[in-house]
């Protein structure tokens, strides 16, 4: 069971390779990197926990996404306008 809050967090800074906690879910949070930014909502490309295949999804910009993710698609967001911030609902060891 994986609770609503969240329990580990990080940075994704790489997109070139796509991003993953090894089937973990994790949810999203996209944060603009200009103070001008307008938009409330961006497309990612992403699996969710339950998808078969990769696909676009709505993903709000300020604010974490209620999708439960488990991986990222390479270059699937632009790193150059936007800051991408994970969380999980468990503990994540990295080894």
């Amino acid at each position: 069971m994986y609770s609503l809050r969240v329990l580990a967090k990080g940075q994704v800074s790489d997109l070139s390779k796509g991003f993953n906690l090894g089937g973990k879910p994790f949810s999203v949070y996209v944060r603009s990197k200009s103070a001008t930014e307008m938009a409330t909502d961006t497309l990612l490309n992403c699996k969710l926990i339950c998808d078969n295949s990769f696909g676009n999804i709505p993903v709000p910009v300020g604010d974490w996404t209620p999708a439960a993710i488990v991986a990222i698609a390479p270059n699937a967001i632009d790193l150059q306008k936007y800051e991408i911030y994970w969380g999980a609902g468990e503990i994540i060891r990295k080894n």
